[in-house]
């Protein structure tokens, strides 16, 4: 085929400029923008790999083996409910298969997860989705992927592959939060194909519309979302085209087993009632009803906030690519005059693309807050640069060397962006070190006894966790570590001391008689 002769090396090399980019960020320790969330999942998987998945029954587990590790919830669930009674804490925020599929690559190859190997993993993941970026241009122009390179189709993958959200999230931070994305892209790719050429009965795609969207939920509640997205517009377009219907079923049919077996799963660690109880914590917790407040005044000022820093999220990833779409829309207007009007297609992408991103923004406006949320409107940004950019080339206002520039222009901006946000080096922008998280924590693994519980007078952090290799519960005095030791009838306690704003450790022992 040209695509994988021709095409493919193309598409390689532009991301492996991409890779290039963020080479100095990769392998390093774990500690900036939302590190703690690759800290979090490597802490499963090498729980998983050391001791076997099927000892903690294919659950999300986020304690340790030793018995000194036990009933330390360290920040695995909100309501502090779901344990087993062997004392293990389980991370349920999220459904379990953005953990399983590393975990099998990794069991497959005999490598134990390290940052470095998870990294390279999600940059894998970076490198399907500006395929499928690329593919969905291609779809939107009538042009086919598997012929020569496209090129509006490789300025979207280009501008994809280069976004600040994307080279970060898509490289040195992984969660089920930037697992779902891949998914997401191809399921919104998949749908399209479907829709604009009719193939709402084609068995290939059937499949594998049931399998994306099984994947998407089972990873993160962006799949349920979509799963909306697509339902609403089947129902409201079944009447003109009956293979809606086909989509109809498989997204009902797929969601409600999907949602069951993520229920039936978690129920098993500690009951419904528990899993329920958690569920309904961290929706307070992360949702849009649970803001704290006190009078109607805090609570439009709570929301406001939110807003806003949802607002400047998206501002900071993609400012240069505003600037570019406007550019791009000005330019059509008055000086091609060309009708900046979407095709029915167009709307379509629009709906699929948009629609549950800001759904998911609506429901869970505290959690979207984190700038991690961004990346799900990737998509939609790259490929409108993708299409806005073919109109504006065909109406011959620019030469192909100066709108060619002005795409490269911008990339370089936003690998500046990306620069500026995610600091190289040993320190961030405020001096912080990078390693101090994971020295503190290898100090602790040294320092502490197998057979001790460990103890710390501030709270750990995931990285630090991670690198000791062991829970920490935090106390605020050394009574409090010996009652806790009373409690769980154990002996022997390692008591950390870490004064705020010192980075120097000090162990005393807690024995109990």
């Amino acid at each position: 085929m040209i695509f994988f002769r021709k095409t493919l090396p193309v598409l390689f090399l532009a991301f492996l400029l991409s890779v290039a980019v963020r080479v100095p960020e990769l392998g390093r320790p774990l500690s900036k923008h939302h590190e703690f969330c690759t800290a979090v999942s490597l802490r499963i998987l090498q729980i998983w790999y050391d001791n076997g998945i099927s000892k903690y029954d294919y659950e999300p587990v986020m304690t340790y083996g030793l018995p000194a590790d036990k009933f330390i919830n360290n920040d695995a669930n909100a309501s502090g409910k779901m344990l087993d009674e062997a004392g293990n804490y389980y991370y349920v925020s999220h459904p379990p298969f953005a953990y399983y599929f590393p975990y099998a690559i990794f069991k497959l190859l005999h490598i134990r997860p390290n940052v470095l190997y998870l990294q390279i993993l999600n940059l894998l993941f970076h490198f399907l989705t500006a395929v499928f970026v690329y593919f969905t241009v291609c779809l939107l122009s009538f042009n086919r992927a598997r012929s020569y390179l496209h090129f509006p189709s490789f300025v979207a993958y280009s501008v994809y592959l280069f976004l600040p959200a994307t080279l970060w999230f898509q490289g040195n931070v992984y969660m089920s939060d930037m697992a779902v994305h891949l998914p997401f892209v191809i399921g919104v790719y998949t749908v399209l194909k479907m829709v604009l050429r009719q193939k709402f009965y084609v068995p290939k795609y059937i499949f594998l519309y049931a399998a994306i969207l099984f994947v998407m939920i089972y990873t993160s509640w962006l799949g349920v979302f979509l799963a909306f997205g697509v339902l609403a517009y089947s129902l409201l377009h079944v009447r003109d085209i009956k293979g809606f219907r086909v989509l109809i079923w498989i997204t009902v049919i797929v969601s409600f087993f999907t949602l069951n077996l993520i229920t039936y799963q978690y129920a098993i660690i500690a009951g419904q009632e528990a899993y329920l109880h958690e569920i309904i914590n961290r929706y307070l917790m992360r949702g849009s009803v649970g803001v704290r407040h006190q009078g109607f005044l805090h609570f439009v000022l709570s929301y406001f906030l939110l807003f806003k820093d949802l607002l400047y999220n998206y501002l900071v990833n993609y400012l240069p690519v505003y600037l570019l779409i406007g550019g791009f829309v000005w330019v059509g207007v008055t000086k091609a005059k060309l009708k900046i009007v979407f095709s029915e297609n167009g709307y379509r992408f629009i709906w699929l693309s948009i629609l549950p991103v800001v759904l998911m923004h609506l429901f869970f406006l505290n959690y979207s807050s984190h700038d991690f949320t961004v990346l799900y409107a990737s998509l939609f940004f790259s490929v409108l640069l993708g299409i806005l950019y073919d109109k504006v080339k065909k109406s011959g206002v620019f030469s192909d060397r100066a709108i060619n520039g002005l795409v490269l222009l911008t990339i370089v901006i936003l690998i500046g962006q990306f620069y500026v946000i995610n600091l190289p080096g040993n320190k961030s922008i405020t001096g912080a070190q990078y390693d101090r998280e994971m020295k503190i924590g290898k100090a602790i693994k040294t320092q502490a006894g197998n057979d001790e519980v460990v103890f710390m007078s501030s709270k750990p952090t995931p990285q630090m966790v991670l690198y000791a290799g062991r829970n920490i519960k935090e106390v605020r005095s050394k009574e409090e570590a010996s009652a806790f030791l009373k409690e769980r009838k154990m002996t022997k306690g390692a008591y950390f001391d870490l004064p705020s704003g010192n980075d120097q450790l000090t162990k005393q022992t807690i024995s109990i008689p």
